[in-house]
């Protein structure tokens, strides 16, 4: 009678992975979509995009005697985009809340226990909010200005698709929108307060500008076009003949100061929230 052979050893098929960005960021995307206080925010940004450029187009049209002139594509543009400012600091206002509502809740106890890796939360948030914003701010740029089209044809002003600055426009109005929810969310990481990341996000954007200013005058020209605020005003400009840096290099300036603050973030969580 022989004696049966025991069966080869299995290796184990591991069927769970560790967290990765795709996950981290498919994850991050169900809160930004699912918390009421985030889906207002980013419905009333949308609305502004939506509604005030369109607005301003028609008080053109209806009040052109009190109205500004629309001579170029760039005061086209300006006024089909008249929301886009509001928009971004409400996007800026979304980006600090995104990170800074699981402080007081504990929440992002539990985060960092299921992903270890502090640089896959910042990058898992950062793409989660991109992913989720820069589609409906291009959707809402496009419809502004074609709406804004349609209604100032009738007093002739200069805004028309065939134009390459207008698709810039839109585009540039995106980047700086989202630029602002990422630079808020940044901000939200270091500080972890909400209040505080949001005075700190206006005090990049408008008043860091009026101090750089007051600097002597060979300082504050070099410094100032690098500025957020300025790089970003600048990347929205259709014309490459405009006061700054032209709209291309403004945009790699614009991105770097992103990037720079989810670097940033991304530091001082690693040593703070090891």
């Amino acid at each position: 009678m022989s004696t049966p052979k025991p069966a080869p050893a299995t290796t184990p098929t591991r069927h769970a992975q560790g967290p990765t960005i795709a996950r981290v960021t498919t994850s991050e995307a169900v809160k930004l979509r699912t918390l009421r206080s985030h889906v207002v925010l980013l419905t009333t940004a949308i609305l502004f995009l939506f509604v005030l450029g369109p607005v301003q187009a028609l008080g053109q049209v209806l009040a052109p005697q009190s109205a500004q002139p629309v001579p170029d594509l760039g005061a086209a543009t300006s006024v089909a985009l008249n929301g886009g400012v509001t928009a971004a600091l409400l996007l800026g206002v979304l980006g600090v809340l995104s990170v800074t509502s699981e402080f007081p809740t504990a929440l992002v106890r539990t985060t960092f226990w299921a992903v270890p890796k502090r640089g896959l939360v910042v990058g898992g948030k950062a793409m989660a909010f991109s992913r989720l914003v820069l589609p409906l701010v291009l959707i809402g740029a496009v419809t502004a200005l074609e709406v804004s089209r349609l209604v100032l044809a009738r007093v002739d002003a200069p805004l028309t698709w065939a134009e390459p600055g207008t698709w810039w426009a839109a585009v540039a109005m995106s980047l700086y929108a989202v630029g602002w929810g990422l630079l808020g969310q940044a901000l939200g990481w270091i500080l972890r307060s909400a209040v505080g990341a949001a005075f700190a996000l206006l005090g990049l954007m408008f008043v860091l500008p009026m101090l750089v200013g007051l600097l002597p005058r060979p300082v504050s020209d070099a410094v100032l076009p690098l500025l957020a605020s300025e790089a970003g005003a600048a990347m929205m400009r259709v014309d490459q003949s405009g006061p700054g840096l032209a709209p291309p290099f403004a945009a790699i300036v614009w991105i770097g100061w992103m990037a720079a603050g989810l670097v940033v973030a991304t530091v001082t969580v690693r040593r703070r929230d090891a």
